[in-house]
């Protein structure tokens, strides 16, 4: 199957029909029918793969699924009472590292800035936090934060288990009548119904519901891409309390081929307004939305940095994803191989497997013996300071290195699904595509890449703005 543009648009479409076949909250659980971005880690699910893999792949999520079964009788702690009944502020954010004094103590990456804002911190508030990491399998909960489990009760996940199970029979069996290209989609988009992913978003929402439901909550702020959790939040807290109003932060850098955030699903799944972090998501989401509020975002950095253009070092931004480090990893080792006077940091995202990495590295490094390749450890500040260009794809990081003056490099995969966080910026000087690209533009005279840079730096400025904490406190007291 093409995994392009015509992919996105027939998915959108099928998930009109299912919506208004089927309770819509299965749908919505359904990450193949709301895809995130055109993004080929969103767009995988998609691949051709022959009938014996499509076996495979059915007993695989059958074994994950019996194990979040059986693991909700050891792990599931009931955490309906675990919390305040007032609630002025709730935040939802994530749990990115397993470390206990990160979630006891550091500040939020999402939500930092309300912390740190005096009106805020003397509210009655609470922070639920989505569990990214392996561990804390429990939750953990105090007076201020609530660690949501991936588990609930076993009655409630054998209801979810068995409702996928019909789903996914049901559309397999549609999907034998249908042609060709129907059959291929449909019996992907069916098998979807029992991936994992599925039921763990039924379980967010169940476990959301426990918390939320019953509770007197003034306003909900929470990051808002598009996920499914992110749409059973809304719908729980107006089915709680229709006074209730729920703010979703876009805070991320919307690619040209941005989806589900834009699908056209029923309203009771969207916020009541929309915080952004820069002006061009604003302009985007305007059009969209009727309720945007330019809050401004804790990623605004205004460069005092003097580059010098002479150092060639390169900063290496993949994203959070297994996939897209790999895609990275396996230019840069062509590249260093030949422009050894080039060195380049890698600084892996905090959601990527990074031991996993650290091994595909260091098996790489040991056949070639490349001594210009560093894994960072150290702050981002850091790592901008030190460097003069920056190689990325679908990473945000970009946009930081560029507002520092960094020159900003995107590696272009010849594929239709555009991922560049930056594609509104002219693309002639700043794509690679092969090694003989990226030696051209490392090797630009001072005055041409000073000439480049001063449009990017301009641009780049209006992708995160300062933010603004007067808006926060008007939202706040209002």
């Amino acid at each position: 199957m093409n995994i392009n543009t015509d992919l996105i648009k027939n998915l959108n479409l099928l998930q009109k029909k299912l919506l208004r076949e089927n309770r819509s909250e299965y749908i919505i659980a359904n990450d193949s029918l709301n895809v995130i971005k055109g993004h080929p880690y969103y767009l995988k699910t998609f691949k051709s793969y022959s009938f014996k893999n499509y076996i495979k792949l059915i007993i695989k999520y059958f074994l994950i699924n019996l194990y979040y079964l059986f693991s909700s009788l050891i792990y599931y702690k009931n955490q309906i009472n675990k919390s305040k009944t007032n609630i002025d502020c709730l935040i939802v954010s994530h749990l990115l590292s397993s470390k206990k004094n990160n979630l006891e103590k550091n500040k939020d990456f999402y939500f930092g800035e309300f912390e740190k804002n005096k009106n805020f911190k003397k509210k009655n508030n609470l922070m639920i936090l989505m569990n990214h990491t392996k561990k804390l399998k429990k939750g953990f909960y105090n007076d201020k934060k609530i660690l949501l489990q991936n588990y609930t009760n076993f009655n409630h996940s054998v209801y979810i288990f068995i409702r996928l199970y019909f789903l996914f029979l049901k559309y397999f069996i549609v999907s034998l009548k249908k042609k060709n290209k129907e059959f291929t989609l449909l019996k992907i988009v069916a098998l979807e119904f029992v991936n994992p992913n599925t039921f763990k978003n039924l379980i967010l929402k169940k476990n959301l519901e426990d918390i939320i439901l019953g509770k007197n909550i003034k306003k909900i702020f929470f990051t808002f891409e598009g996920f499914a959790w992110e749409r059973f939040l809304c719908e729980i807290a107006k089915r709680n309390n229709k006074n209730t109003i729920t703010f979703g932060y876009q805070f991320a850098i919307l690619i040209k081929n941005q989806n589900s955030l834009f699908s056209k699903i029923p309203s009771r799944y969207y916020p009541d307004k929309v915080l952004t972090s820069g002006l061009i998501n604003y302009k985007i989401l305007k059009k969209k939305f009727s309720n945007i509020i330019l809050i401004g975002s804790s990623r605004f950095m205004k460069s005092k940095k003097k580059i010098n253009y002479k150092k060639k070092i390169c900063l290496v931004v993949p994203e959070g994803m297994d996939t897209e480090c790999e895609i990275l990893l396996d230019f840069i080792f062509s590249v260093a191989n030949k422009v050894p006077k080039t060195k380049f940091i890698i600084r892996l995202h905090p959601m990527t497997n990074i031991s996993k990495i650290k091994k595909i590295l260091s098996k790489k490094n040991n056949s070639k013996k490349l001594n210009n390749l560093e894994i960072s450890s150290k702050s981002l500040l850091f790592d901008l300071h030190r460097s003069t260009i920056c190689l990325h794809r679908g990473s945000t990081s970009a946009i930081t290195a560029a507002q520092n003056g960094i020159m900003p490099i995107y590696y272009d995969l010849n594929t239709n699904l555009n991922i560049d966080p930056m594609f509104q910026i002219d693309k002639k000087e700043r794509y690679v595509k092969n090694t003989n690209d990226f030696e051209r533009i490392v090797n630009l005279s001072e005055k041409k890449r000073k000439l480049i840079l001063k449009k990017i730096c301009k641009l780049s400025q209006n992708y995160f703005v300062k933010f603004n904490h007067k808006k926060l406190n008007y939202i706040l007291n209002n």
